[in-house]
């Protein structure tokens, strides 16, 4: 008896000890998939083959490793990837000579993703910072139509992953297969903005990380009551409530590209004006959607987020008079769908009104005209900088210490 009450015990402290050394993981950047686009403009145009993609990506909180997760999951079919690597990139935008790191798949240098699924590179040691951009480089041996988030990317043939500088890039938008960056260290509180075009940026300066979830993550990382947080962009531009436009529904992708992104403490909501504006398309005109089919969404994420223990944050939908899709039956619905918010914040973890901070001084359904790209509808670097600032108020009350 004494003997087993021994194993007992060591077994109980082998068990202690291991689960003191697992890496806790927290998301630091996000690029959701959405589908294949071949005819978007600055598309390439084709699936690639034998050939090496490169794609920028973020960092929004430090640690001491990072693991890379590469997304098939809308495709039915399985996606082979030849070789990969990950490189520092300097405050130009070049790749740090020396700095490129092969990444591998349980151990080996390539893998066959399997269709509708997502896959994690192996862990690797390499200390970032907050902020810091990297550049992921993937060849694909084969014909490959990634399903991802396109972006602009380099695109060079043949295996180039081992190179700081690619010979002979193109320059153009096609699919990044990195959906996600996460690194392990220090506890975080991590925030995703989940939303449209106007969480993901759409309008800002390219390539100088100008979108309100960016300006945001600068401002809490300045401030020292509120430097624990790491906020990751999960807008997609196009994306609707509760029918597919760019990328899935929002009702249908939550789960994945906010819940449960590891570390998740609280999500930001910014979503509804492409489901308020007037639909142009005769075949789509089933799918108009009421104020209140759009508020009965809202309370669907709520509920979901509540039963992951995560903690929601709404915003007011923005001004879009003169907005190429703006019509006034529209403006009614946007209006009524702000004053549920207002009338409901206690069952929010906060309300961010960035109708109110983006309103032109003396006409309240028009976004501000200094703050805006001129289309009515997307802010400009300040007019994003005017939201990251309106969110951190918000955002910056919520306490760093864990409960």
């Amino acid at each position: 008896m004494r003997k087993l009450r021994s194993a007992a015990a060591l077994f109980l402290l082998a068990s202690s000890a291991a689960a003191q050394v697992a890496p806790t993981w927290f998301g630091a950047w996000s690029a959701p998939p959405i589908a294949y686009e071949p005819r978007i403009r600055d598309a390439l145009g084709r699936p690639f083959k034998d050939e090496t993609v490169r794609q920028i990506v973020g960092v929004a909180s430090s640690g001491g490793r990072l693991r890379l997760r590469l997304s098939n999951e809308l495709s039915d079919t399985v996606l082979r990837i030849g070789a990969a690597s990950v490189a520092r990139l300097d405050a130009g935008g070049a790749v740090v000579p020396g700095s490129v790191r092969a990444l591998a798949f349980a151990g080996s240098k390539s893998a066959t993703i399997p269709a509708n699924a997502p896959f994690y590179t192996d862990p690797l040691d390499l200390p970032v910072r907050a902020g810091e951009r990297l550049a992921v480089s993937i060849y694909y041996p084969g014909e490959a139509a990634p399903p991802a988030h396109a972006q602009m990317v380099d695109v060079v043939t043949g295996d180039q992953t081992a190179r700081a500088q690619l010979a002979s890039p193109l320059r153009a938008r096609a699919p990044g297969l990195v959906s996600a960056v996460e690194v392990s260290g220090s506890p975080r509180r991590v925030l995703v903005a989940f939303g449209d075009s106007i969480t993901e940026g759409a309008g800002a300066s390219p390539g100088e990380q100008m979108s309100y979830p960016d300006q945001l993550a600068r401002l809490l990382a300045a401030r020292p009551s509120s430097h624990c947080w790491s906020v990751v962009n999960a807008g997609i531009s196009g994306n609707r409530l509760l029918h597919d436009g760019r990328g899935p529904n929002a009702l249908a992708r939550f789960d994945r590209d906010a819940l449960a992104v590891p570390g998740v403490t609280h999500v930001l909501l910014l979503e509804g004006i492409n489901d308020i504006g007037k639909i142009s398309d005769p075949a789509k005109r089933d799918q108009a959607v009421t104020a209140d089919q759009i508020i009965a969404a809202y309370r669907q994420l709520l509920a979901r987020a509540h039963a992951r223990q995560v903690k929601l944050i709404v915003g007011t939908l923005l001004p879009y008079e003169g907005a190429a899709y703006a019509d006034a039956e529209g403006e009614v619905k946007r209006a009524t769908v702000n004053r549920w918010i207002r009338a409901n914040r206690s069952q929010f973890a906060g309300l961010v009104d960035f109708d109110i901070a983006m309103q032109e001084p003396g006409k309240p359904k028009v976004m501000r005209l200094d703050s805006q790209i001129g289309d009515h509808l997307h802010p400009n670097d300040q007019g994003y900088a005017r939201m990251a600032h309106t969110a951190a108020g918000v955002v910056g009350k919520i306490s760093c210490a864990r409960r």
